[in-house]
């Protein structure tokens, strides 16, 4: 008995260590959002930052003194922390989820998304680089949501580098065209992830958190935690999480 079961978890490791891959979305909210004016005179602004703006916006700055209008850049940016998704994580596609301003604008205003590899600090360069780049959307009614769909590759190198994902909301078509969003943005981000059997929680080993969702589900119907192909929790699963332990190969 003893030699069948040691020979059914020496199967059960040979066939289950080459792994698989596993798709995963993760929403992060962004850390800090914030405006930037510059590029004017007087204070409509020489490299003016605007923190907890209560809405967000690009395009143009301007102040009518009375005597004199002074007029700028304006850029609005979110900073979101990737740290997130898992190291070894293959990202596969990437949205952005923003709602429309509550009380300016209406939908189908046109604006720009850039997006760049950023640091763990807003710098003036960050806006100059996104500043009239990226796609084109339109702005969501009113305090709706909407999805949009992004290029992969920004945020693939600022996983592989800083960790830090900057976004830059700016004028639509033309210079003088604006949209108004709120100050929240949420990225959707979906990822494969290459693990090995056992590994339920997809942290690259196989430890007490894995041997207890076995023991957790001993007994009853969970493919979700079947190591032997039977659909059901047994003793041949607890054996081979047990040889199993360890990281991953």
């Amino acid at each position: 008995m003893r030699l069948m079961k040691s020979m059914i978890v020496s199967c059960l490791v040979l066939s289950s260590a080459y792994g698989h891959a596993e798709t995963q979305v993760v929403e992060i909210e962004d850390i800090q959002a914030k405006q930037l004016w510059w590029s004017g005179g007087f204070q409509c602004a020489n490299n003016y930052w605007y923190n907890n703006p209560p809405m967000m916006q690009g395009g143009w700055c301007s102040l009518n003194t009375g005597d004199y209008t002074y007029s700028g850049k304006k850029i609005s940016m979110w900073r979101f922390n990737l740290s997130e998704i898992p190291e070894g994580a293959v990202i596969s596609s990437l949205k952005v989820r923003l709602w429309g301003d509550n009380a300016y604008g209406q939908a189908g205003n046109l604006f720009k998304l850039g997006m760049k590899a950023g640091t763990g600090l807003f710098t003036i360069q960050d806006g100059e680089d996104l500043y009239g780049t990226g796609e084109l959307f339109e702005q969501p009614g009113q305090m709706e949501s909407m999805e949009y769909e992004l290029a992969t590759n920004d945020i693939i190198e600022a996983q592989g580098t800083t960790e830090w994902l900057v976004m830059g909301m700016s004028y639509g078509e033309y210079y003088g065209s604006m949209a108004y969003l709120e100050p929240t943005a949420i990225l959707l981000v979906e990822y494969d992830l290459e693990t090995c059997e056992g590994d339920f929680d997809g942290d690259n080993s196989v430890n007490i958190d894995d041997v207890l969702n076995i023991i957790g589900a001993f007994g009853s119907y969970a493919p979700e935690f079947d190591l032997d192909g039977d659909d059901q929790i047994t003793i041949e699963d607890v054996l081979a999480i047990l040889a199993l332990y360890g990281p991953c190969p």
